[in-house]
């Protein structure tokens, strides 16, 4: 963290804190499902309910957060998120689980998720120089992985075994945490212009936010090959529980594990992310979005748990590269008196094809088998790296001209935008 200063150690260590809980749930959560039934698609429900909010609140939630400080917002939602966690927990101490008290919680747990997340890419360009973005989003997507993905899922399916509480009882406390760590940044938060500038309506000010975003080629590009991704990203993770207990016939902890190798490769994508040049980004983000594609239908062929985590780490290495790099472009070049907005509709384009995705990975598994989704979803993936690719490119020359990353572009400034 050398130069990146006391603020951004403060939100790396509040985005620890709080995906380490959220590692533990996102593991936890599915074997409590797989618990109450063995049903596909009643398990894949569980995952369409915590998925639907982005496609519900993603916009009205980009609004709010380009009217308020957006720090207090985010301190706020991880207090109401430690109170639903705690509920949850409450919830299976009474052995009151059942497929319909889980999506209630997963779908409240999610709004609180799409608000926070509209808020969270905002921060960054306030408390780091432009030109140690890339290098301030490696290190935050580096540890959110690392927590969320590696750390977490392991963890999660430990703690699952000692009590099928405990793991939403360490959600709760990382909430917890990680609003206290957040309440200790400094500076003002609010979007730039927030107090001169005319209150428009909420419809009005999410139109002006889709609009910015479709006009721009490149940013476009971005959001619409993420939504492909992300959409045969849930088509697996919905069975993915049940791909690793039946399939390749793991434990709990095994299951924990396996989740935990994307993390691997994450990490390693976040240290390789940070070196890349901005003439390389356009061939980087193409080979990235291949990779995603290629190891998810890799690891659907298998039966093998060390080749499954193999491909695993793999889609790691691609995801953390992709990610990376993009956030790096929107920060560049998007106004911050739209970082909200911008974020939350790309974020309902990409995230909200995961509801979507959740439910045909359910469909499509109890049809035709697990590894259905595998190939599926990794096929589309590829599809869309082939047509998207001379876009793509382009954005070498966006982050390497005079309105780049070691520029002054015209919308940049300091406080551009992320997700």
């Amino acid at each position: 963290m050398t130069g990146l200063g006391a603020d951004f150690r403060r939100l790396w260590l509040s985005s620890a804190v709080s995906n380490l809980g959220d590692g533990v749930r996102l593991t936890a959560l599915p074997l409590l499902a797989a618990a109450v039934t063995r049903d596909p698609v009643a398990v894949a429900v569980v995952s369409v309910a915590a998925e639907l909010p982005w496609l519900l609140v993603s916009l009205p939630a980009g609004a709010l957060a380009d009217r308020v400080d957006r720090r207090r917002l985010m301190v706020a939602v991880q207090l109401v998120r430690m109170c639903l966690a705690a509920l949850l927990t409450a919830t299976v101490l009474a052995d009151r689980s059942s497929i319909a008290v889980l999506c209630a919680v997963v779908f409240l747990l999610g709004i609180g998720e799409v608000v926070y997340d509209a808020a969270a890419p905002t921060i960054l360009p306030r408390i780091v120089p432009r030109e140690q973005l890339t290098r301030g989003n490696a290190r935050l997507f580096g540890v959110e992985l690392g927590a969320n993905e590696f750390a977490g899922p392991p963890l999660g399916g430990l703690l699952f075994r000692l009590g099928q509480a405990v793991p939403f009882v360490l959600d709760a406390v990382s909430f917890a945490a990680s609003a206290a760590l957040l309440s200790r940044l400094r500076g003002t938060f609010r979007p730039a212009g927030a107090a001169d500038a005319p209150r428009a309506g909420v419809v009005r000010a999410i139109g002006e936010g889709f609009g910015w975003l479709w006009r721009h080629p490149v940013i476009r590009a971005l959001s619409v090959v993420v939504t492909f991704m992300n959409l045969a990203r849930a088509m697996t993770m919905a069975v993915f529980v049940l791909y690793a207990l039946e399939t390749l016939d793991l434990s709990a902890v095994g299951y924990g594990v396996l989740s935990s190798a994307v993390a691997v490769g994450a990490v390693a994508g976040s240290w390789a992310a940070e070196r890349i040049r901005p003439a390389a980004a356009g061939p980087c983000l193409v080979a990235a979005v291949l990779g995603h594609g290629l190891t998810t239908v890799a690891m659907g062929a298998t039966s093998n748990p060390w080749a499954a985590g193999a491909s695993s780490a793999g889609f790691g290495f691609a995801t953390m590269t992709w990610s990376v790099l993009t956030a790096a472009v929107r920060q560049t070049i998007v106004p911050d008196r739209l970082l909200g907005r911008i974020s939350s509709v790309h974020r309902f384009l990409s995230w909200g094809s995961l509801p979507l995705g959740s439910l045909l990975g359910g469909v499509l598994a109890a049809a035709y088998g697990l590894r259905v989704p595998f190939a599926a979803g990794g096929a589309a993936v590829v599809l869309a790296a082939l047509v998207a690719a001379p876009t793509l490119l382009g954005v070498s020359a966006l982050l390497a001209g005079p309105g780049g990353a070691g520029g002054a572009g015209e919308a940049g400034g300091v406080s551009g935008s992320g997700s």
